[in-house]
């Protein structure tokens, strides 16, 4: 079969799911569901229409031929493959992994696709495995950055240090917002901090930096990875 441009891929594509969905296809349907002009649709049908893959009376449904019928699953094939791929398997959120999906279908080989459903068919069948992919691609929080951090490194956080002990700034973990706020505060990889003294709860905590006193939240001084100094 002639190879076929993304977009007329996504034409087929559409009018696949649309009449699995509704029975009929029509114009406006389409246009409705590729976000496209009637016009535009119209247009594209009579491209298909020449490649023997629709079927379309003037103002009436368009209707997919075998060989259309053919060539639509395979787009649709593509896509449902690496959705799962992106969205079962590696964990990308839906909307993305939908997206993605939709660039990268038309440009897959033969072999890729064969490749791909053994791949997925293999944690298909193997779900121990797929449940051990997903712990290895679920990003950590920051307590388990910094619980590894501190194991490799030998490293403590901020919130460790007891009232009067010291320590060097080595590095900020935490969203970025968080880590310009502590950067702006002088919590400087290098910088001396002391840890002064902690409320009754726990929270917040006084600390020493730089000649001044900065009060800290609990969970903002364990994200400050450190190193321990002396005491004073």
């Amino acid at each position: 079969m002639e190879a076929l441009t993304p977009s007329l891929e996504d034409y087929l594509e559409a009018i696949w799911t649309i009449n699995l969905r509704d029975k009929v296809v029509r114009v406006k349907d389409i246009a409705a569901s590729l976000g496209v002009t009637t016009p535009s649709v119209v247009g594209a049908i009579k491209l298909l229409a020449s490649k023997n893959l629709v079927r379309h009376e003037n103002y009436g449904y368009v209707e997919l031929t075998d060989q259309g019928a053919v060539k639509a699953r395979e787009v649709e094939d593509r896509h449902r493959l690496l959705f799962s791929l992106f969205y079962d398997l590696l964990g990308i959120n839906r909307e993305t992994a939908y997206q993605d999906a939709c660039k990268i279908e038309h440009h897959l080989s033969e072999e890729s696709v064969t490749q791909m459903k053994r791949f997925i068919q293999f944690f298909e069948e193997h779900p121990e495995e797929k449940s051990r992919l997903a712990s290895s691609l679920k990003k950590p929080t920051v307590k388990e950055e910094v619980s590894v951090l501190k194991e490799k490194n030998e490293m403590i956080t901020l919130g460790d240090l007891k009232p009067g002990e010291k320590g060097h700034v080595v590095k900020i973990r935490g969203p970025g917002r968080l880590r310009k706020r502590l950067l702006d505060m002088g919590m400087i990889p290098g910088t001396e901090v002391q840890l002064k003294k902690v409320a009754p709860l726990g929270d917040p905590v006084d600390i020493l930096i730089k000649g001044y006193h900065l009060s800290l939240r609990k969970d903002e001084a364990e994200s400050i990875l450190i190193t321990r100094g002396k005491s004073s």
